[in-house]
Formats: C-alpha cells, structure tokens, sequence
C-alpha cells in the first residue's frame, strides 16, 4: 500500500503542477513538505484525516492513490521550447500517462483497442529520399491518394494512436512515445493553438514513432521528422502540379492557396520545395530573409479553415456511460468533469 500510495501521489502533485512545499500549504497544517516527502519516498503511511486533505488540495477522489501505478510511456521525445520550466514539463508528462491510463481502461471495459501496425515497411531513415518513400508507403497504405488529410487526428486515433490534447504552457508543441512495450503509440499536443502549426506538430511527432534514426550521422532527426510532416501533409507530386518542377520565383498568392488547400504553413511550404530541388538553396535563404523581414514567424498571411479534435476516448466513456456499464460518476472522473457538470452535458436520446 505504501509504495502505490507514493507514487500515486507523485503523479497528483505532478499532474497539478504543485512543489511538495506548495502541497503542504494548500493541504493546511495537518500535514507538512517533509511528511510529504516520507509518503512519496514509501517511508510512513497518511492517516484518513491526511488521506481527505490531500485528496481535496489536488482536487482527486480519495481512491486515486489507491489504483494501480500508472501506464509507463517509453521513449519520450519531447518538442518544446528551451523557456519551457521542469515543472511544466513534468506536469505535461504526468498528464499524458494519466490520460493514457485512462483511455486504456476504457478500452478494456468495451474490449475495444485497436491493434496498432506500422504502415511503414522499411523505416531506417538515411536520406531524404527514404522521408519521401515512407511518407508515400503511409498515404497508400492508408488509402490518403494525394489529397489534403482534413481530419488527421481522426486518422491517426483510427489506426490505434493515443492522441491527448493537453491545455499547457505556449512553449510546449508536442510530445511522443510508447505505452505497454510498442504496442501503443501516443501523441500529446497543445490543445490550443494555432490549427496549422497543431497539425504539423502531429505529423513531426508521427515521425518519432514511425521511423527509425538510429543510422542518421549528419543529419538531425528534428530536421528530418520535419521534413516528414511536410512529405506527409504535402505530396511531391502536388508540390510539382502547383509549382512547376523547377522555379526562381513564387507568390504569396500561391503559397496562401496551397496552405488553404493542405493546412501546411507558408514557411513549411517553402522548406518542402527547398527539399525537392523545386527551388534552389539561395531562394530558400532569400525567403528566410523576407520572412523575417515581414515577421512571418509569429504571424504568417494566409488561413486553413478546418478542425483537429481527439473525439474517440469521450466517445468510448460516453458510450459506457449510456449503456450503463459504467456509472455517470466513474464517467465524470474519467473525463475530469465533476458528476453536475457530466450530467448537465449529457443528453441520453433513446
């Protein structure tokens, strides 16, 4: 009891963002940062009195630290920025792996997983040119043909990917990793932000579990899971019925309509068709230069009308909850709702 005890408060504190000593303070003075530490550490057990303040302070049912430990996510790539604080990160992480124990056990209560499988068939990357074939292997293994991809996080939740829209901080992207051994791939994403650079973010990490770096030398795997996304989201042979195969010059008329069109960045675009020798290193260097000029960075012209939700857990508890598998109660704490508040959003029509 001890030792699941700690690490489910571990996990709490994480998830809520809290240092040992801001957790005592909130929980009052039943309990100090000290004894804190000794319950995390397995040393000493908390009395019920401790059990009720600390569950109210992390705003979790007393049961929580009772569950089993939580699912293990193996292989974390983290994209962030630097300013991005250790706590954030850790509170990110805790959330993605108590969002993934969850959706699991929801899985199992409707014996509904589905079985993940690599679409990629040879996926050591060394170039280029093995981006472009996997990026390939993928839109026909999953019937994509050479069109835009409008609901990508629909996609990848109905080929067996976890996919947890996580409210952080603006320097978090993305992160990805493993679940049970490699049998589920997980993605987690800032819930809100910009529609274009979410989507790019989803396909860069799709690199990350989908490829395999391991003989890249001069080559940063950051660099080529970027040049994924935009092989992914943008096909060579569009970029050449748009583009031309070769070109000095390109419009900003051009560039917004092919980003409309695919929800891919302007400024993604361009690197794609640096990429495939559409245009030459010296125009890419000059397109930097004009985007910085014109302060592109935060805020480039053009717009991708579209919608990127993860629908299939609430989807999962919601259909347990209307078949009565699961309690209104069981189904509000899987989706971090409070029972009035499940109730209230919950209309049952037949």
């Amino acid at each position: 009891m001890i030792n699941n005890f700690g690490e489910r408060l571990i996990s709490a504190r994480k998830i809520a963002g809290m240092s040992m000593e801001a957790l005592a303070q909130k929980a009052g003075a039943i309990v100090s940062k000290q004894a804190i530490s000794k319950y995390e550490k397995g040393k000493i057990n908390p009395s019920s009195e401790v059990l009720i303040a600390l569950s109210n302070a992390l705003n979790v049912k007393v049961d929580y630290f009772f569950r089993s430990s939580q699912v293990a996510i193996a292989g974390i790539e983290f994209r962030k920025r630097s300013r991005l604080s250790k706590k954030e990160e850790d509170r990110i992480k805790y959330q993605t792996i108590d969002f993934i124990q969850k959706y699991i056990e929801a899985e199992e209560i409707l014996n509904a997983r589905p079985n993940f499988k690599n679409p990629v068939t040879h996926n050591r990357i060394q170039s280029h040119a093995d981006i472009e074939q996997a990026a390939s292997e993928i839109r026909e293994k999953w019937n994509l043909g050479n069109g835009p991809v409008p609901h990508l996080i629909e996609l990848l939740e109905d080929n067996g990917f976890k996919i947890f829209e996580v409210d952080a901080d603006q320097n978090f992207d993305g992160l990805s990793g493993f679940a049970e051994g490699m049998a589920i791939p997980v993605i987690a994403v800032l819930k809100n932000q910009n529609l274009v650079r979410k989507r790019f973010t989803i396909a860069h990490e799709l690199g990350h579990l989908l490829l395999d770096f391991s003989d890249v030398k001069d080559k940063s795997p950051e660099k080529l899971c970027h040049a994924f996304a935009g092989a992914l989201l943008l096909p060579k042979e569009v970029m050449e019925e748009e583009l031309g195969q070769k070109r000095n010059k390109i419009t900003e008329w051009e560039l917004k309509k092919i980003k409309g069109i695919y929800g891919i960045s302007i400024q993604a675009i361009m690197a794609r068709a640096c990429h495939l020798n559409i245009i030459s290193e010296y125009t890419y260097r000059q397109f930097n230069i004009y985007v910085n000029k014109k302060g592109w960075r935060t805020s480039e012209p053009g717009s991708y009308v579209g919608r990127e939700k993860a629908n299939r857990f609430k989807q999962l508890v919601l259909h347990a909850a209307a078949e009565q598998i699961i309690s209104f109660s069981k189904a509000a704490e899987f989706l971090n709702r409070s029972l009035e508040e499940f109730e209230k959003e919950v209309q049952i029509v037949s």
